[in-house]
């Protein structure tokens, strides 16, 4: 790995941040405020072209130029800058956290109340930059920075559009396809709007561990922008409010007019959604139902990111002895796995089967989309823990997650197979 420079400018170099296309992050030292800073440099490699340097320089001083007007608790500050350096640098206040990146897995999320504090403060530092003429257009979770303290700044306003006619712009298709809006990907007229709808795709993202229209390539991310509506956040985590998926759905309208007019509105409905959540499930028995579900023999070969996307997926619930939880004839739109206990399988008032702890019941709902009611009526024979999650929802996860299920269900589509040929070939001795 390169050495990293001594020093920059008037500043020590510590260590590296992070790197990436156009520049690379430090870690510096300001001997004069006595204080650390983060200090991004453009790549030398990028200044050899005459014609190219001037171009990374320009993007620099528009940088520069459009942050140095921005003072809010939630945006990263601008201490310094020299252009004119070889290569050019910025200096910005160090900020000792991570990326919001960090925890956009279904193994690694933040708690709801948290996403829902950064979404609104986020909302706040955005209505500022508006109202300061700005519009960020790459909001994504690696331009959230979330301090050891929980504190959010926002950063990087390298690609900012400025609304005021006498600044110089970055023109083109800027920003991350992922979280671009409809309008930003049609390079038409873009207001404070766009960046709305680029957070709710990062609220999405870090409350279901998936982001909403990523797809293989970029072309198909973009056409699923311009025509896919997102499966309902509660569908993916079955838990979240209701209002939630409205609020988000909302934010998400393909057509600017049809979001929240104002950032104060889409702060507010965020606000108020955040007061109710007390009812939620804590981190605490998040942490015990996945030890519950790593247990079972079911998810064996699991990863434990496909685990946790499946814990979000499903609703627990618990069945007294003697209560029906399927009945024969009647439609049927999930499948169940049984944590704890046991069920009885009957069909035309015939017991076939007992159904016991780790195993699924109903799945032929799932695997066979086009026959949707029920073939046998099932029974709690006793106090029954069981673990619910829709078709459709199961269908909305990841490509992983579906593949993972499937391989179980053949699986035990096979088990069952030999288990009734076993069957009947017992009843044929019999009746030899």
């Amino acid at each position: 790995m390169k050495a990293h420079p001594l020093t920059i400018g008037k500043y020590s170099v510590e260590r590296e941040l992070g790197r990436g296309a156009s520049g690379t992050v430090y870690l510096g030292y300001d001997r004069f405020r006595g204080s650390q800073v983060a200090i991004k440099q453009t790549h030398a490699s990028l200044l050899a072209e005459p014609s190219q340097a001037a171009r990374y320089r320009r993007l620099l001083h528009n940088e520069a130029t459009l942050v140095a007007r921005l003072s809010h608790p939630h945006i990263v500050a601008l201490l310094d800058a020299d252009e004119a350096a070889d290569p050019p640098y910025l200096v910005f206040e160090y900020v000792d956290g991570q990326t919001l990146s960090s925890f956009t897995t279904p193994d690694h999320l933040l708690p709801v109340a948290e996403v829902l504090d950064i979404a609104f403060k986020c909302c706040h530092a955005l209505d500022y930059a508006h109202r300061q003429g700005l519009v960020h257009r790459d909001i994504k979770p690696a331009n959230l920075m979330l301090r050891r303290d929980g504190e959010l700044k926002l950063a990087d306003f390298g690609t900012a559009l400025s609304l005021r006619g006498e600044d110089t712009q970055i023109a083109g298709l800027v920003g991350s396809p992922s979280y671009m809006s409809p309008e930003q990907i049609k390079e038409q007229a873009l207001t404070s709007s766009s960046d709305m709808f680029s957070l709710a795709v990062v609220v999405y993202e870090l409350l279901t561990g998936r982001n909403p229209f990523a797809a293989d390539s970029t072309y198909s991310t973009i056409y699923r922008i311009h025509t896919e509506i997102p499966a309902a956040l509660s569908l993916i985590r079955p838990e979240l409010p209701i209002r939630l998926d409205e609020v988000v759905a909302r934010a998400l309208a393909k057509h600017p007019n049809d979001r929240y007019s104002s950032w104060t509105d889409f702060a507010q409905s965020l606000l108020a959604i955040n007061r109710s959540l007390a009812r939620l499930p804590t981190q605490t028995s998040e942490g015990e139902r996945f030890a519950r579900l790593r247990g079972l023999a079911f998810f064996a070969d699991f990863s434990e990111v496909a685990l946790w996307e499946t814990l979000r997926l499903g609703k627990w619930f618990d069945l007294p002895r003697g209560k029906v939880m399927m009945r024969e004839g009647q439609p049927g739109d999930s499948f169940c796995l049984i944590i704890d206990g046991e069920v009885a399988v009957s069909r035309n008032a015939r017991v076939l089967s007992t159904i016991r702890r780790g195993s699924s019941i109903g799945e032929m709902t799932y695997l066979q989309s086009n026959h949707r009611l029920r073939t046998a009526t099932v029974v709690a024979s006793t106090d029954v823990v069981a673990f619910k999650i829709r078709n459709e929802a199961l269908r909305q996860a990841s490509i992983e997650l579906q593949g993972e299920f499937d391989k179980v269900f053949i699986k035990l589509l096979v088990n069952r197979l030999i288990a009734t040929n076993q069957q009947l070939a017992d009843w044929d001795l019999v009746l030899e």
